[in-house]
């Protein structure tokens, strides 16, 4: 019985040690391989509970967990489901805080922020500054350029 506890405690241990261990870049590349999978309650996990995201075309920061699946996530997969976001460079990053260039693509099939679907070809670049505290996503910074974004969700002339 005292064998069972020991090994029983044994791997509580090595788990929480695994989880504490998982590296900033780690947990980016997990959060990115679920928005890859479209599956945008399976990414909010990488977010701490009290995430600011801000994008910077919006200007106005996303405050909290929730708030950041449904209106950033959800929004992005719900509008482009075969999105693809990858990263493009090296990441940068200095303990807690990483930077990377990235390139997100996908078809808009879907409604975006109020507006139909256009069925185009998006293809976009920009960088992200994300930090992340305890294995979670605290702050997001995404910069890119939305005027491309806004020409190419342009409905097409017949």
């Amino acid at each position: 019985m005292k064998t069972i506890k020991v090994a029983v405690l044994a791997g509580a241990l090595f788990s929480s040690l695994a989880l504490a261990a998982a590296s900033p870049l780690t947990v980016v590349q997990d959060y990115m391989a679920a928005w890859n999978a479209h599956d945008s309650a399976k990414a909010a996990q990488y977010l701490a509970t009290d995430v600011v995201y801000y994008d910077a075309a919006n200007g106005t920061p996303v405050k909290g967990k929730d708030h950041a699946e449904k209106e950033v996530i959800g929004a992005f997969i719900k509008a482009v489901p075969d999105l693809r976001w990858k990263m493009t460079g090296k990441p940068v990053y200095d303990h807690d805080t990483i930077a990377f260039r990235w390139q997100f693509s996908g078809k808009n099939s879907g409604e975006w922020a109020g507006a139909p679907a256009t069925n185009n070809a998006i293809k976009f670049e920009g960088v992200s500054y994300i930090t992340v505290n305890n294995g979670k996503i605290t702050w997001q910074g995404d910069y890119y350029d939305a005027k491309k974004l806004d020409e190419e969700l342009k409905p097409q002339a017949n």
